[in-house]
């Protein structure tokens, strides 16, 4: 079948890789001029299955206005007067019956393993070498803070996932160079997460694509899309192109994109900062990845590099002026628990990107409600985690071929409904 996808950040091409080792004909369209200059340029290069709904109302308590607004908290920046963005707020503190909120957990973290499973073995079969480390260290400040991972922590007791919680006195063993200054109580150390370049993965598979014959249409900005038998895509140089099918797989061009289908009305866009710097001295610097849950600031390491991300902006997009106040917390962050271990001297860079979300935090991959067009996006701060195994659940769907994980969850019009 001739298939277009639309983007070319990590979940686009990896849903275009997906379709081509299965025969299809493929073409890519990005409005950018090279593979992975959105959200996936200067992400923190996380998977983790553990901590697989980060922005969601999983991991807020009490009533549905508690947790709206606990959920508001957690936003560095929100329109005043917006009211779609409260009624996004609203709907994603609405988290349903505790046996939907945990089933919603587990598949989350199937997703995620599934997908590091397909990069282990394209990572094995292609010989890459990816910047990358194991494990990552949750920071808490007191048990209130553990207990808003109880859900979470159970379901990983169910799939078997390896966890320890650890005491303040047992961080230095988990991460030796970690300055505590007596305010983190306790830590959370998930073994099985992983810090990988993202980028770097999306050049080798950017690579094979189009060693398999895929095409890429890079400086293509599509303007619309319209579904049927053999849908079309319209271009801003007014080109046209028809495809068997077409898969929309990023969500922040939905207001750019004339599209007909009501899935995309659930998705807001989330911004955030990233600061990366070198590493001066690589003993002060962490091994891994490191979250100050209270914040939602993590530090990674990448390869010679570290990556500092925070911030939570709700659908200001790349518009505006950066918040100073949100950088300084990046830098203060990393000095704080990591003193010493940035080349300041050697340049730093901060960048801005934005993502799309869903209220319930998993993506929405599937039929869009209209003949050949189909969507794969939504997938919020685990676009990298969640990338190939979305990838492989939509390829089956398009063959009508049993699906590897129930979809349900990920139906696209479920918010519709």
């Amino acid at each position: 079948m001739k298939i277009a996808v639309v983007g070319a950040g990590v979940v686009g091409l990896a849903a275009a890789q997906e379709l081509c080792n299965r025969g299809h004909e493929v073409t890519v369209f990005d409005k950018n001029g090279a593979a992975g200059e959105g959200s996936t340029f200067a992400n923190g290069g996380i998977c983790s299955p553990a901590y697989a709904l980060p922005f969601s109302g999983v991991g807020v308590s009490g009533n549905h206005l508690s947790r709206f607004s606990q959920l508001t908290r957690k936003l560095t920046r929100l329109r005043k007067g917006s009211l779609p963005d409260l009624r996004w707020l609203w709907q994603s503190s609405s988290h349903g019956a505790e046996e939907t909120v945990t089933s919603r957990i587990r598949f989350a973290q199937q997703l995620i393993q599934s997908s590091i499973e397909i990069n282990d073995a394209t990572i094995k079969d292609s010989m890459l070498e990816l910047e990358q480390s194991d494990g990552q260290l949750i920071l808490l400040r007191n048990d209130e803070e553990l207990n808003t991972f109880h859900r979470v922590l159970n379901s990983m007791k169910a799939l078997e996932m390896p966890f320890q919680v650890l005491e303040a006195s047992e961080l230095e063993v988990a991460e030796p160079s970690l300055q505590n200054h007596g305010h983190i109580r306790k830590a959370i150390r998930l073994p099985t997460d992983r810090v990988m370049n993202c980028r770097q993965f999306v050049l080798a598979i950017k690579q094979q694509f189009t060693q398999a014959g895929g095409k890429l249409a890079f400086q293509s900005e599509v303007t619309e899309v319209v579904a049927g038998a053999q849908p079309m895509l319209r271009l801003a140089s007014c080109e046209q192109h028809v495809f068997d099918h077409v898969v929309l797989c990023t969500s922040t061009a939905r207001n750019k994109i004339t599209l007909k289908t009501p899935a995309l009305s659930a998705v807001a866009e989330l911004s955030a900062y990233a600061l990366s710097v070198g590493i001066r001295e690589p003993l002060n610097a962490p091994k891994s990845a490191v979250q100050d849950h209270k914040t939602g600031i993590t530090i990674s390491r990448l390869g010679k590099r570290l990556r500092v991300c925070g911030g939570a902006e709700l659908n200001r997009g790349s518009a505006g002026d950066h918040d100073k106040r949100v950088i300084a917390r990046l830098f203060n962050a990393l000095d704080q628990y990591f003193p010493g271990a940035a080349n300041y001297a050697g340049g730093s860079q901060v960048w801005r990107g934005s993502c799309g979300y869903t209220p319930d935090g998993l993506p929405l991959v599937g039929n869009a409600g209209a003949p050949g067009l189909w969507i794969n996006l939504g997938h919020g701060a685990n676009g990298w985690g969640m990338a190939s195994g979305s990838a492989r659940l939509l390829c089956e769907q398009i063959e009508g071929r049993p699906a590897s994980l129930s979809g349900d969850f990920l139906h696209p019009l479920r918010f519709n409904r």
